[in-house]
């Protein structure tokens, strides 16, 4: 295993993994709850942002390792710089296609299901004591993971051109 490249994995996974909790709606951001009273005024309140998707994802990554919501996002963007740096450092010398868009389009699909396997069906129902290999093919978290894996090659590939390295440096 190469660690230099893996460390050229560690900012694209980084900014997938934001990507990824964006696109799950993952938040732990105060929602603003606006009514109208009986009376017809408006009633304003300010409700603790709970993170969002299956009962709070922040807070089931979090719980891994018995913490909240803030910890399991802290987590979530560690694993996925890690997951970042072992598509630069493992995967991508499997998946080379030739064509720097089929890389990203196969490879971060296959990538992106690998994980959604490993960690959604496997990893977190696991550690949470749920069943594992539950396969909802509507599910946020399979095309959230998705997104991931096409973002990160996506990334991988544009910061390689832009800084001239190649599958040889």
């Amino acid at each position: 295993m190469d660690m230099d490249k893996m460390r050229r994995g560690i900012i694209p996974g980084i900014i997938a993994g934001y990507l990824f909790l964006a696109f799950i709606g993952a938040s732990m951001v105060p929602s603003l709850d606006v009514t109208m009273s009986e009376g017809g005024d408006m009633v304003a309140s300010v409700e603790q942002g709970a993170p969002m998707m299956n009962n709070g994802m922040l807070e089931m990554v979090g719980g891994m390792i018995g913490a909240d919501a803030l910890i399991g996002f802290i987590l979530h963007i560690i694993i996925s710089a890690v997951i970042g740096g072992l598509y630069t450092g493992i995967f991508m010398q499997y998946v080379d296609l030739g064509n720097p868009l089929y890389n990203i389009a196969v490879g971060g699909l296959i990538y992106g299901v690998i994980w959604w396997i490993v960690g959604g069906l496997i990893i977190m129902p696991a550690i949470a004591g749920g069943d594992l290999l539950q396969i909802d093919l509507n599910s946020p978290s399979l095309f959230g993971h998705i997104m991931f894996g096409h973002a990160l090659a996506f990334l991988v590939v544009i910061r390689d051109a832009a800084m001239g390295m190649g599958d040889d440096e």
